[in-house]
Order: C-alpha cells, then sequence, then structure tokens
C-alpha cells in the first residue's frame, strides 16, 4: 500500500498567454491536514480544479492509494471519493439543508422509487450534530450564515463518503470565533481519518491545522516542510521569493517646503 492516498507528479496545466502549473508534484498523507499556501496566481486555484475535474491536465499523472487514475470531470473525483469546499457556497439557497447535503444522491426507494425524505433528514440531522451544528436541516440554505453553510458543504462531502476533502480559503469570510469551530471540524475530521488540503494565506490557519505545507510560487512547486519545520519568515521568502524586510516603507519627516503649503 502506498504512504499516500493521493500523489501529483510533474501536473502542469496552460491556458492561453498562461503557464497555470509547471510541473507540480503533491502528496498527500493518510489522515492529515496538508495546507497549500501562496499569493495570488501561484496556481492554488488552478491545482483544486486539476484534482476536481473541473481542468483536465496538459501532463503528469494523478495517483490514488498508489493507484494510477485519470480525473477528466467533477464526476470522476466524486466517484474517487475527493470532495471540494469553498470560500463561497455553491449550494441552492432555496432548497432545503437536507436536498442541498444529498442533492445528487439522492435516497430513493427500491419499491416506489420515491424520495426517502424521512431517512435523509434522520442522516442530515446525525451529520450537523456531528459537526457541532444546531440547526434544523429542514431550514432554508439560504437563511443560514456563511460560516453555517459551510457547514453544510462539510455535511455533503460527508455524506457521499469523501475521503479527501479540499477546503478553498474557508475561513476568509469568517469571524475569529467562527473560524474556531471550523478548526475544531478539522481535528475531527481527521480522527475519523480524512485526509484534508486546506487552502489557504493565512499563518493562522497554518500554525493550527497544518501537519505539512507546501509553497506554490507563480505555478511552480517550491517545496514541502513538516510545520515544525518552518516559521512564517520561511514561508513568506518561499511565497514571493526574496526576503521582506520592511512591511511598511520609511516614513519621511515634512520639509519646511512642505509645511508653509499646509494651513495651519
Amino acid at each position: 500500500m502506498s504512504d499516500y492516498v493521493l500523489a501529483m507528479k510533474g501536473i502542469t496545466k496552460s491556458f492561453p498567454g498562461v503557464k497555470a502549473l509547471d510541473g507540480v508534484d503533491f502528496q498527500l498523507k493518510y489522515g492529515e491536514t496538508h495546507v497549500i499556501m501562496g499569493e495570488n496566481g501561484a496556481g492554488k486555484s488552478t491545482f483544486i480544479k486539476i484534482i476536481t475535474g473541473v481542468h483536465s491536465l496538459d501532463e503528469g499523472e494523478i495517483y490514488l492509494y498508489g493507484n494510477k487514475v485519470n480525473i477528466r470531470t467533477p464526476r470522476d473525483s466524486l466517484d474517487l471519493g475527493i470532495a471540494a469546499i469553498y470560500q463561497h457556497s455553491t449550494g441552492y439557497p432555496d432548497l432545503s439543508v437536507t436536498e442541498n447535503i444529498f442533492i445528487g444522491h439522492e435516497k430513493i426507494s427500491r419499491h416506489t422509487k420515491t424520495i426517502l425524505w424521512n431517512e435523509m433528514h434522520e442522516e442530515a440531522e446525525k451529520l450537523l450534530k456531528m459537526l457541532g451544528a444546531d440547526f434544523d436541516p429542514r431550514v432554508r440554505l439560504g437563511a443560514l450564515s456563511v460560516a453555517q453553510q459551510q457547514i453544510v458543504e462539510i455535511a455533503k462531502a460527508l455524506s457521499t463518503n469523501a475521503k479527501i476533502i479540499i477546503m478553498d480559503e474557508p475561513t476568509a469570510a469568517l469571524t475569529k470565533r467562527e473560524s474556531e469551530q471550523l478548526y475544531k471540524i478539522v481535528e475531527q475530521l481527521k480522527k475519523r481519518g480524512t485526509s484534508i488540503i486546506f487552502i489557504s494565506h493565512r499563518f493562522e490557519d497554518m500554525y493550527r491545522l497544518a501537519d505539512r505545507v507546501t509553497v506554490l510560487r507563480d505555478g511552480k512547486y517550491i517545496g514541502t516542510w513538516n510545520r515544525d519545520e518552518i516559521n512564517t519568515n520561511d514561508i513568506i521568502v518561499a511565497m514571493v521569493g526574496r526576503e521582506i524586510n520592511q512591511i511598511f516603507p520609511p516614513k519621511k519627516p515634512l520639509s519646511v517646503k512642505n509645511c508653509s503649503a499646509l494651513k495651519i
């Protein structure tokens, strides 16, 4: 058996006028939270879309549990046990929480071919309770907060028996309290054996969650480190390609000439 639940080798993807990914390597261990960091334009979004079948790769290989796989469509990704949770909900606001969790894989009676609503509501309630949510699965998704909608997305992933969950900048729109709740959920998922790819630009996310950290820059793989092997300055250098000695430019004192132009 492979040491990695997911391994990607030499992943390359180009669009007209730009190479979004250039020979990127990546490995995800069983039950780990692997944080991917990089500036805007580093290739993080394209990387996610390759794994989830939104984009097809130009070059490279993808392995799950040591076996080579072809991910051509989002359905391929779901069937392989991969689910993605994005910063902004991709659910249907006018449908109930239960409908959003089970959309596309509803529970159907073998005999009558009707939807088993009671079973779905009960299963949805169990998933939400496990994730620490206290809202009713019969409520409309659009009535929930951003943080609650993310919990619904996670419940949806679990309802498909996803073994790999990708979280794309999930804390960007959350308050500190909501982020803390998400951190607890991620730890719960890890204890269940779920492997998590966590895309973020926030150092707090990295320090709180990461087992390992990978940095992308300009579509290229820069490196992977255990969390205790790297500090904030190291990550910044890896992300931007140089040391940042000054966060703000030095303040210049007002000259006599400038002062004379002010009405004091």
